[in-house]
């Protein structure tokens, strides 16, 4: 049976090993902020185009950028669960032999799109659908949450099922813990955003940065960090459920 979660310091600790991954892991940190650099400027040059090839060309950079992530997001785990580190180059060859890895992060990358484009529709058209497709998201997430890990980490006892039968009954703790944790980091993000907006305001007709590459510019580093507070938080409730410990990796 899964030990209880607690949510006391849960914050604290998820912002600590958050931000010695980030500084553990620079050279890898630094090359996800380049390719997030690139796949902004070029989804931004490709949204612009009128032609469909443009649109398509653009959600194929974003998927090459969400497999490129994978890599990260492993080394990530490894870290805070306090394994042997493994090159990027390893990581990347280890990601791509890992089909189910890949389709899971897949997964959450169309999920992701789908609520980008629920939530650009008008309330009237989505009526009483909205709660519970809402309500469904937050358990499916909080479900799966410790699953990524089992498919990250070759060599341990556990398997996915057994992640997914450990989050039974703890739902709303892992939402709640998560919600706290992304709190600070969407208030602080709306924050700069407003000041910088109500600085940045100019002229009609005067030149200037366009303003989706200013609001890409702007959600960037916010983006990186919330994928690394997601990947820490997965580990760290993977191991206080009980599924995780050093012997289980086979080296």
């Amino acid at each position: 049976m899964a030990a209880p979660l607690q949510t006391r310091g849960s914050t604290s600790a998820a912002y600590r090993d958050a931000f010695r991954a980030v500084t553990s892991l620079w050279r890898e940190t630094g090359l996800v902020a380049l390719a997030m650099i690139v796949q902004s400027l070029l989804t931004a040059r490709m949204s612009g185009s009128k032609n469909s090839s443009g649109s398509l060309t653009a959600a194929l950079i974003e998927i090459a950028v969400t497999i490129l992530l994978v890599p990260y997001t492993m080394a990530i785990y490894r870290h805070v669960l306090g394994l042997r580190p493994e090159s990027a180059q390893t990581l990347l060859n280890e990601a791509m032999r890992r089909k189910d890895l890949i389709a899971y992060h897949l997964g959450w990358f169309l999920i992701g799109i789908l609520w980008a484009r629920v939530a650009i529709l008008p309330m009237a058209a989505l009526g009483l659908l909205m709660i519970p497709a809402f309500v469904l998201t937050i358990w499916l997430t909080s479900r799966l949450f410790t699953v990524g890990p089992t498919l990250a980490i070759e060599g341990l006892e556990v398997t996915p099922q057994a992640a997914f039968r450990a989050t039974a009954g703890q739902v709303w703790t892992i939402f709640y813990i998560g919600f706290r944790v992304a709190l600070p980091l969407v208030a602080l993000a709306l924050l700069l955003g407003i000041l910088v907006f109500a600085s940045s305001d100019q002229p009609a007709g005067r030149a200037g940065t366009p303003p989706s590459i200013l609001t890409e510019i702007l959600i960037l580093p916010f983006s990186l960090f919330g994928l690394v507070l997601r990947a820490v938080l997965e580990a760290q409730i993977f191991r206080e459920l009980g599924l995780f410990s050093p012997r289980r990796e086979v080296e």
